[in-house]
């Protein structure tokens, strides 16, 4: 097989990434984790310019399909060279004495991580209490005046034997002026113990087996030198504005982030369609079948194979855009929240069904599917709660305060979906006399505000996707998945009955059936990288034999024999 220069396939055949099957949690898995994330970065190599520039290696990096081979290197890495790297590049430039720092965290010879939010202060990360005063000497003090006001999440206890450092969001206070919230550079610690003044307490895992050490970090009167600042000491015109520059990195995360679906959904898809071909029942006549005879077990699989074929060429398309700096960030990020919507909304059913049409080896996990299950779920929240992002972007796209891309085929199905969908938010919305901050609003366009941007989203994703000369019979199936998502709609405007929905997404499976092997096949390049004894009989097979095995020499009545004959 030919393997391209940048492929990451090499690190499979390094010691540090063999694996004898599934890596149960533990401080050893978690140091390794961080090990083979510092072997990630190094692997890509990015550079400043890759950074601040979003060239295409830069997104090609987060969409390597070794996510799949330890999720929990990739959360590291894209934290190291897109929200920490890329928050402190562009001061990087202007500062030389910044450059040692930024050359360490590109060399993975730190560890970084990036705290913003707080334990009382999520969604509203504006509202921070973490404070940094500034001191006569004009170096600073770093403090979290309550426990509410301690980092929540990030990872920052002593492991690897790293150094560690963090971008840490706090309140810039000169002479008891509030200047706004600022990013500074904070040392945590040396890899072996945290810096003095710093606590960090450990959470227990999120729900996904190998985890983050994700914890809560205060900070108590930490001295920080003059030059730990990012940004000017005067005061903004506009707080909201300078916050939102100050952590305007996110905007690219929510993207970056996102792009780990499509390697997860080929990688689930690849597991659950493999086993469903080998995995056979015996009918009534008694001959065996596999499972994937049934239209039960067909329509989860076609359905991701069409989801993934699709999202590919959508990230193309949006990543291309991103990197387009001559367009507004505003514009943008709107873009990037338009991809993680959609593609979330795809995954989240997507990986929910081929694990419950893998059965009960779907949720073991050592067969991945349930892992790329919570990192989905992850994603949703992290670099900003997909929600809260739709319902602020939906309310400036009624507001006609921001402009969408105009439909490429207007009278496509998901097209007049999307333009009837707005007309009808839009008139609703202009029954609203107490305007977008009301109870009014609330109670009734709210709940709207993700299914707009999906609306959005699909039919974007459809027109890359026709573009880059998608296969028909999948983009017709993801087509008839689309008008699924909201049935009634296409009753009430297009005429479109129940009985046609289902008649069109059952001629779309018809065609791919008969090419479900080959479809399958051509995700063959994301095979090494999967660890799941599903896969084939030969990795099952393998897998059990190195579980533990207990056998012995005893035996037990069930029945005492002395009890027996006093009873006769």
């Amino acid at each position: 097989m030919q393997v391209p220069t940048e492929s990451s396939l090499p690190l499979l055949s390094t010691p540090l990434f063999q694996s004898k099957g599934y890596e149960a949690a533990s401080y050893e898995t978690l140091e390794r984790s961080y090990y083979r994330a510092r072997e990630i970065g190094r692997h890509h190599g990015l550079t400043i310019n890759d950074i601040l520039s979003l060239t295409p290696k830069f997104w090609k990096s987060h969409m390597d399909a070794i996510i799949i081979r330890d999720i929990v290197a990739h959360i590291l890495f894209s934290i190291q060279y897109n929200l920490v790297a890329g928050t402190i590049a562009p001061y990087a430039l202007k500062r030389p004495d910044l450059r040692p720092v930024m050359d360490k965290i590109l060399n993975f010879d730190v560890s970084a991580c990036f705290m913003l939010n707080e334990v009382d202060h999520g969604c509203d990360a504006k509202n921070l209490e973490t404070t940094a005063t500034l001191q006569s000497d004009g170096s600073f003090v770093l403090h979290s005046p309550a426990p509410g006001a301690a980092k929540f999440m990030p990872p920052s206890m002593p492991i690897a034997g790293i150094p560690r450092i963090a971008v840490v969001f706090a309140r810039l206070i000169i002479e008891n002026d509030d200047r706004g919230i600022r990013p500074f550079i904070v040392g945590l610690g040396d890899g072996k113990e945290m810096c003095k003044g710093i606590t960090t307490t450990l959470l227990p895992p999120i729900a996904c087996g190998r985890t983050l050490d994700h914890s809560i970090t205060s900070f108590n009167q930490v001295r920080l030198p003059s030059t730990a600042m990012l940004g000017s000491h005067r005061k903004p015109e506009v707080m909201r504005t300078q916050f939102l520059m100050a952590i305007n990195r996110l905007g690219f995360g929510t993207l970056a982030l996102s792009l780990s679906t499509i390697p997860g959904l080929k990688c689930a898809v690849l597991i659950a369609g493999k086993y469903s071909l080998r995995r056979m029942v015996h009918g009534p006549e008694g001959s065996p079948k596999p499972i994937i005879s049934f239209r039960t077990q067909q329509l989860p699989i076609l359905h991701a194979l069409a989801e993934s074929a699709v999202m590919e060429p959508f990230a193309n398309w949006i990543t291309a855009k991103f990197s387009d700096t001559s367009l507004d960030f505003s514009v943008r990020h709107g873009l990037a929240v338009i991809f993680k919507g959609a593609v979330l909304q795809y995954t989240q059913k997507s990986f929910a069904n081929l694990v419950e049409r893998c059965g009960a080896q779907g949720v073991f996990i050592h067969n991945q599917l349930v892992e790329m299950e919570a990192l989905n779920r992850c994603n949703g929240i992290a670099e900003g709660e997909i929600l809260v992002l739709c319902i602020r972007l939906a309310t400036e796209i009624l507001l006609g305060r921001y402009e969408i891309p105009n439909a490429i085929q207007p009278n496509s199905l998901i097209a007049k979906h999307e333009e009837g969908y707005i007309a009808e938010l839009q008139k609703l919305l202009g029954n609203i006399d107490e305007g977008h901050r009301s109870e009014a609003y609330n109670g009734r366009m709210l709940p709207h505000c993700r299914s707009l941007i999906l609306a959005i989203g699909h039919r974007m994703a459809y027109e890359a996707a026709v573009d880059m000369g998608v296969d028909p019979d999948l983009l017709a199936l993801y087509e008839a998945g689309v008008v699924k998502t909201d049935s009634s709609w296409y009753v009430e405007n297009l005429g479109l009955s129940r009985a046609d929905q289902f008649e069109m997404e059952s001629k779309a499976a018809d065609a791919l059936v008969p090419r479900v092997g080959e479809l399958l096949n051509r995700l063959g390049t994301m095979e090494p990288y999967i660890r799941a004894p599903i896969l084939s009989a030969e990795r099952w097979e393998t897998f059990v034999a190195g579980c533990e095995t207990i056998e012995g020499d005893a035996s037990f009545d069930i029945v005492d024999r002395e009890d027996m004959r006093a009873k006769l």
